[in-house]
């Protein structure tokens, strides 16, 4: 009986730390891209990332999304650092989103971290601004 119970302790001991994902230690907000959302473009971006044994993050391995986001996703992500263990392969996804009321200028951006794989990047769309007074003053030319 005691082997056994001693068996299992090596067996959980060699398994968990390969099992669970690590956590990112250091994580830092991105900002919406402009033209992204003047395009009014929003959706998915997968990156799937090589983490180091020091916790920093390789260029991307593979990706999807629309590229204009796909770039802040990717730039954002080379700046988590993870905690050190041994290398790994992880998904990360980025969840573009406009919403809310119109803004003029810039609206900000809020992101919020549902870690250790996904970020929701949400921002306001643009004002459309018309500028009918040119023509109203001057008539028809």
């Amino acid at each position: 009986m005691p082997i056994r119970g001693l068996l299992i302790a090596v067996l959980l001991l060699t398994v968990s730390p390969q099992t669970q994902p690590r956590s990112p230690i250091h994580v830092e907000s991105l900002v919406y891209p402009s033209i992204a959302r003047y395009a009014r473009i929003q959706g998915d971006v997968v990156l799937v990332a090589q983490i180091g044994s020091d916790g920093r993050v390789s260029i991307p391995i593979r990706k999807s999304g629309h590229p204009i986001l796909l770039q802040a996703a990717e730039d954002n992500l080379k700046t988590w650092k993870f905690q050190s263990g041994e290398d790994l392969e992880m998904e990360i996804t980025y969840h573009f989103k406009i919403g809310g009321e119109p803004t003029y200028g810039d609206p900000g951006t809020r992101c919020s971290f549902d870690l250790p794989n996904s970020v929701t990047v949400v921002t306001r769309p643009p004002a459309v601004e018309t500028n009918y007074s040119s023509h109203q003053k001057h008539g028809p030319q």
